[in-house]
């Protein structure tokens, strides 16, 4: 009936038997609050990584290796309905988290781990109830006594959601065949220690109570959580509760005193998973943003050699005209071979030269060239803008310059190449920000703004508070290799014009002083160019 993987039912059995055998349900008398059993956390991650497929056998493996712990249930019927309840809570957590919400189950960002804490609130509250309320009936009912079993098992509940879930999750997607040779770096023993001083500190001194220096354990997990990510806050998490309650259990602690710690626990466990979030997401960005620059230096490639064809072909014109010459030489002495066989000797190795001029031309010009056409996806203004913009931004802040957007009335969405039309508003904001630099003016600012013209078409502008164009180069401003900067090689807004004309646009200089440059583009792309034929436009400018 239900396709399931036995290996995954055997790796949740033993991770559920090894987490019940290290908890002791007599740990904590009279709540139980043990941070493993019942492996609440466990089943909610591996139903959010294996579906609701393998609920009804969770069940079934959580009673049979719960028999040789615990023994037989007094009342069978009632141990069989609260863990179905139970999965069948936890069953509609997460489908709600996946199918509803569509979270990343492996909790890929802060909004997944969001709505994860979210969730395991509401399945802490089920777990409490489900145990609370189907404890034997035999005394009478104490509402003001359930209601503190409730928020106590509650606050354990949370904690093994909290520890155990994100552990399972964010490490599910890893090689564990690569466990075998792994050995901790020097820094993760070191943390470790570190985490156990912190322990001793918080229950070894007798002068005082255990929670004035509980503060101590944010320190190392603040330390793993900056160095690891949320992978490391997770483990060090595990690593700290671990610890803590083998003291609980070791100290025999009263159940209120253990009620405290977990809600300190609980503190302990928000902050660390979402700083390890925070710093996994910022690492997750700078990957991504290190991807965008790759993939605008090829997109800057390609459309330089599209943009030095006619540069490369003036040059490969040079040894081709000077065969010709050649050969029609070589020609008119072959009348009399007699006369000019030492030159025509000499007109032969000049021919082989240039031959091999010409051949050394077509091969850089054969390596330069790279195949990619345009890529279009729907886009709005500000993604635009801040493709172009973010990897211009440091360098803006550290100029001092104040970077204003000004986008005007609700702007369509369009269809775009996303890396060519940014390397294009990237290129216009970096001559903007040289600009401003070079003339080093009182006022230093670029605005960017964006509107929608008639015809269907958006307008984008970059204006800079520079000293403007000299007047010699606005006839020549787009030509190949036309540059008024001691080292730049003038290819960039030349690159940056076939790149928005393969799209359909214009580009051009709107005001010289202060400099403002503008580029349109259609809301909608021409359905009767083809790939090739923007490929083609982009390899070969006309």
């Amino acid at each position: 009936m239900f396709s399931v993987s036995w290996k995954v039912l055997f790796a949740y059995a033993l991770c559920s038997l090894g987490l019940d055998i290290a908890s002791d349900p007599q740990t904590v008398l009279p709540l139980a609050l043990a941070p493993w059993t019942p492996p609440l956390g466990l089943s909610l991650a591996f139903l959010l990584l294996y579906g609701a497929r393998y609920a009804p056998w969770l069940i079934a493996v959580t009673f049979l290796i719960s028999l040789p712990i615990y023994g037989a249930p007094g009342n069978w019927l009632a141990a069989v309905w609260a863990a179905t309840l139970l999965m069948l809570g936890l069953l509609g957590i997460s489908t709600w988290l996946t199918r509803g919400l569509k979270i990343d189950a492996r909790l890929s960002s802060q909004r997944d781990l969001s709505w994860f804490l979210v969730a395991a609130v509401v399945g802490a509250w089920l777990d409490s109830g489900v145990h609370v309320f189907a404890r034997s009936p035999e005394a009478a009912p104490d509402v003001w006594a359930w209601g503190a079993d409730l928020v106590n098992y509650w606050v354990g509940a949370l904690i093994r959601l909290l520890i155990i879930a994100p552990l399972v999750l964010v490490h599910a997607g890893h090689d564990w065949s690569a466990w075998r040779s792994w050995r901790p770096s020097r820094e993760m023993l070191l943390q470790a220690i570190t985490i156990a001083l912190a322990l001793a500190v918080i229950f070894g001194l007798k002068y005082t109570d255990e929670f004035k220096f509980f503060y101590l354990l944010f320190l190392p997990l603040i330390w793993v959580a900056m160095r690891h990510g949320i992978h490391g806050a997770t483990a060090a998490l595990a690593f700290a509760h671990i610890g803590i309650n083998a003291i609980l259990a070791w100290r025999g602690l009263h159940a209120v005193a253990v009620v405290e710690f977990q809600m300190l626990m609980l503190g302990l466990a928000i902050t660390g998973l979402f700083l390890g979030m925070t710093v996994s997401t910022r690492r997750a960005a700078e990957e991504k943003l290190h991807q965008r620059e790759a993939e605008l230096n090829q997109a800057m490639r390609l459309a330089a050699a599209g943009e030095m064809t006619q540069a490369i072909a003036h040059e490969l014109n040079q040894p081709l005209s000077a065969l010709a010459n050649y050969a029609r030489a070589g020609q008119a002495m072959l009348a009399t071979p007699e006369q000019h066989g030492a030159l025509l000797a000499e007109t032969l190795g000049k021919i082989d030269r240039e031959a091999t001029r010409a051949g050394q031309v077509v091969h850089r010009l054969r390596e330069f060239f790279r195949g990619g056409g345009l890529r279009l996806e729907r886009l709005s203004a500000e993604e635009l803008i801040e493709e172009g913009l973010a990897p211009a931004r440091r360098r803006a802040e550290r100029a001092g310059i104040a970077v204003s957007i000004d986008l005007h009335g609700e702007l369509p969405h369009f269809m775009a190449d996303r890396v060519q039309m940014g390397t294009v508003l990237h290129n216009l904001l970096v001559n903007a920000i040289e600009a401003i630099e070079s003339g080093d003016p009182k006022t230093r600012g670029i605005a960017i703004t964006a509107r929608r013209l008639d015809g269907d078409r958006l307008r984008f502008c970059v204006r800079d508070s520079g000293p403007g164009v000299v007047a010699d180069m606005r006839e020549r401003l787009f030509d190949s290799f036309a540059t008024s900067k001691p080292e730049g090689m003038g290819l960039g807004l030349a690159i940056s014009r076939t790149l928005v004309e393969a799209h359909g646009g214009e580009l051009w200089l709107d005001n010289m002083r202060p400099t403002r440059f503008c580029f349109t583009l259609p809301i909608k792309p021409d359905r009767t160019r083809t790939r090739g034929d923007r490929a083609a436009k982009i390899r070969n400018p006309e």
